[in-house]
């Protein structure tokens, strides 16, 4: 017994698939023993999902080359590097130069950079940090409102968290804590708590899946650090919490170079426009279009 059925696809000029229906010899017994479908290439790409067999397959995740990315991948890089080495150096600086000591307890990133010359550096990192993540911010910013996938009001909202972080951060390095202590509290607390919030919602924008969750997991232990930082420290025990503030700085800062793949396909071009060099107050334009425009990609 043979029974065969056979349907056209949607275009003209090909088959689109064909069942064929066998009966074995045991076809006595009554049982159906060979079911066998062949689609060819061109229906399975074209033809609507219900009438096709199995889902088409999926291509592979494409991952930037590394030796195409651009210079804009630096940005998280550099943020990253410069509040994790910049820190640390702050603490190298202030023990070598005896204004801390670990006689008593482990001291917080405040009193190394409380006293000159760790001071100087502490400022320098905060300031160079800040600079680093108001860029860090306005081309991921630029980047996401581009982006059909996320709504403009997370983006604003993130973006303006951003910016809270990126000046607390400043005012944390510029207000020494012997100076003006309620100052340098505010912008400490602005720069994590703002910070963190900023990298949950940047987190939740990532592409790439493994790094997403990396955050997620980063993002987790500095957000409890830093509720045991606050906890620790009213109740007294300094120790623990300067403990909590310095790997609480360090994994903080090593959540910008997880943004790396994402920066790979932002570009920017520079357009410089000068009105010429004539005489000011002039009654004719000293300007045309196409006089002097130069337009450099970064």
């Amino acid at each position: 017994m043979f029974l065969m059925c056979c349907m056209s696809g949607c275009c003209s000029g090909h088959t689109g698939f064909k069942v064929f229906l066998h009966h074995s010899a045991a076809s006595e017994r009554g049982d159906l023993s060979v079911c066998s479908v062949l689609l060819d290439q061109r229906w399975r790409s074209e033809a609507p999902s219900e009438f096709l067999c199995c889902p088409p397959e999926r291509p592979p995740p494409v991952t930037p080359d590394l030796g195409q990315m651009g210079p804009l991948v630096a940005v998280p890089i550099l943020a990253g590097l410069n509040g994790v080495l910049g820190m640390w150096a702050v603490f190298g600086v202030a023990w070598l130069s005896e204004t801390v000591t670990l006689t008593e307890h482990f001291p917080y990133i405040s009193t190394c950079g409380d006293q000159p010359p760790a001071s100087c550096w502490f400022s320098q990192v905060c300031n160079i940090g800040c600079i680093l993540a108001l860029i860090f911010e306005t081309l991921r910013f630029r980047h996401l409102k581009d982006c059909p996938k996320c709504s403009s009001r997370l983006n604003i909202a993130s973006f303006s968290l951003g910016i809270i972080s990126s000046v607390g951060l400043s005012v944390t390095g510029n207000f020494q804590v012997s100076s003006i202590k309620s100052v340098h509290y505010i912008g400490a607390f602005l720069g994590f708590a703002g910070g963190l919030a900023y990298l949950w919602i940047q987190l939740l924008l990532i592409s790439n899946r493994i790094l997403k969750y990396c955050g997620y997991a980063l993002c987790s232990v500095c957000t409890v650090l830093l509720c045991c930082l606050v906890g620790f420290h009213h109740a007294r025990r300094y120790h623990a919490a300067a403990i909590c503030e310095w790997t609480l700085a360090t994994l903080f800062f090593l959540l910008y170079p997880l943004f790396v793949f994402e920066f790979a396909d932002i570009k920017c071009k520079l357009t410089i426009k000068s009105s010429g060099c004539g005489q000011h107050g002039s009654a004719e334009p000293q300007y045309q279009p196409g006089d002097s425009d130069s337009a450099t990609p970064l």
